[in-house]
């Protein structure tokens, strides 16, 4: 039996960043790479554009084909075989992708309404012919990032077996359905179920915002793994606190200054990446959305104010520079 190509290699319990939706950028992956090294790297998912005459655009290519710093990058594609994603797949092959995920959560738009993202719940029988298909083209690790149902967490069983039968290496679960989005508490005692009943390893997702969060689930659950989405984002140090090489999360200026420093990081990837002070500005909403403490929220007002980059990164280096 030949050994699975894991993109995290033989770390034990790895810690692997999110693909969140106008986040995971090639940018912010930029940062986290330097900063805290995921042991791995996700994209945000790559949209497949059926009847095209090219089924993924430059852009895509770009964010699928650039690494942080040797750090392993999963590609995630998100469609239907109906819809292209098996053809998509192939061109990203033929650029150099190497792992791939498949995503089976997303509770946005569209993709709920068809044979995609959480959608694919809809049609179980679906998935394994698609996922095998996949699995004859990706030549390192094929995924599943999925919810748990889309508004029955036991869903979930109704396609596991088409995930063991088509060559799946792993599975990334979100406790939830895809109707809560992110309401609710994730339901890790689903999790656990899921590990016993799963032969691929099984990495957890959801609710983890402290290392001790981290360290309860895999302690409840006996996942392989943690994938940290947006508590990573609201608390910038979260991996190395969890590896234990980085204190407990502190609060007042010390907060203040650990938040600045990495949206000062992020605001300086994003200025070459997106075009003028508009877009930058609007990625950089997007990010100070999820730093909610009370606390700070006077001042992360008055950086969502900023009508320049410049005048947000005077901001940033007011508090990082003291």
């Amino acid at each position: 039996m030949t050994t699975p190509d894991l993109p995290w290699g033989t770390t034990r319990h790895p810690l692997l960043l999110a693909p969140m939706q106008g986040l995971t950028n090639r940018g912010m992956r930029q940062v986290f790479g330097e900063t805290v090294r995921p042991d791995v790297l996700f994209t945000e998912f790559v949209r497949v554009r059926p009847g095209a005459e090219q089924s993924v655009t430059e852009a895509d290519f770009a964010e699928a084909t650039t690494t942080a710093r040797d750090i392993p990058l999963v590609v995630q594609v998100i469609g239907s075989a109906d819809e292209g994603v098996v053809q998509a797949t192939r061109n990203l092959v033929e650029r150099g992708v190497r792992h791939v995920n498949v995503n089976m959560g997303c509770p946005w738009g569209r993709m709920t309404s068809v044979l995609a993202g959480g959608g694919m719940f809809r049609a179980p029988e679906t998935v394994e012919p698609m996922l095998r298909e996949l699995r004859a083209i990706v030549p390192g690790s094929l995924s599943v990032k999925t919810r748990t149902g889309i508004d029955d967490e036991r869903e979930f069983f109704d396609v596991l077996p088409a995930f063991e039968a088509s060559g799946v290496d792993f599975v990334v679960v979100h406790a939830r359905t895809v109707k809560q989005k992110y309401r609710g508490v994730a339901n890790h005692k689903l999790t656990a179920e899921i590990v016993n009943r799963c032969s691929l390893p099984v990495i957890a997702n959801g609710d983890v915002a402290t290392a001790a969060d981290a360290q309860r689930v895999l302690d409840d659950t006996g996942a392989a793994g943690l994938m940290l989405g947006r508590g990573a984002i609201t608390d910038p140090l979260l991996f190395e606190r969890i590896r234990g090489c980085a204190p407990g999360r502190p609060t007042g200026e010390d907060r203040k200054g650990e938040v600045a420093a990495f949206l000062l990081r992020v605001l300086d990837a994003y200025e070459p990446l997106f075009q003028g002070d508009t877009q930058v500005l609007s990625k950089m909403g997007s990010v100070l959305v999820h730093i909610t403490d009370a606390e700070l929220r006077k001042w992360v007002k008055s950086l969502k104010k900023a009508k320049q980059v410049d005048a947000l990164r005077r901001g940033l280096l007011a508090v990082v520079q003291g």
